[in-house]
C-alpha cells in the first residue's frame, strides 16, 4: 500500500509543472484507460472506437494502452439462423482494473426475426444492419455513465491518498486517518487504504510511546520507559529508535547512584 501511495505522489509531481497550470502540487494522476476489443469483429471495433472517442471528452482519463490503470474490454458474438429467419447478438462491455477486478459489466443483447426467410434463404441484409447498429448504439451509449462515475471515485481516492501521505510524512497521522476512513469497497483501493490506515496508527501509537516514554525518563522513571517502549511494533519505522531509545534508559538505570554529601 505505501508503494502505490508512493506511485501515486511521483505521478502527481510529475504533472507540477513551472507555470502551475494546476491547482495543486499533488494533484491526482488521471486515471489511464485502455479500450480494446475481446475478438477483433468489426462490431466490438466499432464500440471500441465509439467508447474511445467519449472517453476522450473526459477530465481525468487518459485512454491509452501504455500501461493503463483500468482495462476495457468489448465482447460481441453473433449468431445467425437463416433457417428461422434470426440474427442474436449478445456480448458484455466490460470495465476492470489492470489487476483483474471489474468495476462494471454492461450486458447487450439484440435479437431480430425475418419471418418472410423460409429454409435456407439469405437473411435480409437491413435486418442483420440495424440489430448489429442496435448492439453497436447501446453497448457504447451504457457504458460511459457508469465509467463517469468510477472515474469520479477513483479520483477522490487518489487524492486522499496523496493528501493522506503527505500528512503522514510529517507526523500527522490522525488527521491522515481521518482522511481514509470515508473511503468505501466502492473503490478497488479499499482493501489497500485500510492497510495504510492500519499503518498510519501503528505509526501513531509508537509516536506516542516514544514520547511517553521520554516523557518518564525525564523524571528519572527509566524502568517505565523502557516497559513502554517494547510494545511498539517491529514492523514500524520507529522500532530501531525505540530500541536504541530502550538500550540508553538500560544504561542509564545501570550506572550507580551518586552518593550523597
Amino acid at each position: 500500500m505505501r508503494q502505490l501511495a508512493r506511485l501515486l505522489l511521483t505521478a502527481a509531481t510529475v504533472m507540477v509543472t513551472a507555470a502551475f497550470t494546476i491547482t495543486s502540487a499533488w494533484a491526482a494522476p488521471p486515471v489511464r484507460i485502455a479500450v480494446v476489443s475481446a475478438s477483433g469483429s468489426g462490431i466490438e471495433q466499432e464500440i471500441v472506437d465509439r467508447v474511445t472517442n467519449s472517453l476522450s471528452n473526459l477530465t481525468d482519463v487518459v485512454v491509452s494502452t501504455v500501461n493503463p490503470d483500468w482495462y476495457i474490454v468489448c465482447n460481441i458474438t453473433e449468431q445467425l439462423d437463416p433457417g428461422s429467419g434470426s440474427i442474436r447478438y449478445n456480448g458484455s462491455v466490460i470495465t476492470k482494473t489492470a489487476g483483474g477486478q471489474v468495476l462494471n459489466t454492461v450486458a447487450v443483447q439484440k435479437y431480430n426475426q425475418d419471418f418472410s426467410v423460409g429454409g435456407a434463404a439469405q437473411l435480409n441484409k437491413k435486418l442483420v444492419d440495424n440489430a448489429a447498429r442496435d448492439v453497436i448504439n447501446s453497448a457504447s451509449q451504457r457504458v460511459v455513465g457508469p465509467i463517469q462515475n468510477a472515474v469520479m471515485v477513483e479520483m477522490e481516492t487518489r487524492e486522499r491518498i496523496i493528501k493522506a501521505q503527505n500528512l503522514a510524512d510529517s507526523d500527522q497521522y490522525e488527521e491522515a486517518i481521518a482522511l481514509l476512513r470515508p473511503i468505501t469497497p466502492d473503490t478497488p483501493h479499499f482493501k489497500d487504504v485500510r492497510d495504510l490506515i492500519d499503518e498510519f496508527e501503528m505509526e501513531l501509537d509508537a509516536l506516542e510511546r516514544l514520547k511517553a516514554a521520554a516523557g518518564k525518563a525525564s523524571k528519572g522513571r527509566y524502568g517505565e520507559a523502557i516497559g513502554i517502549l517494547k510494545d511498539v511494533s517491529s514492523k514500524s519505522k520507529r522500532s530501531k529508535l525505540a530500541k536504541q531509545k530502550s538500550a540508553t534508559y538500560r544504561a542509564l538505570m545501570a550506572r550507580p547512584a551518586k552518593k550523597a554529601h
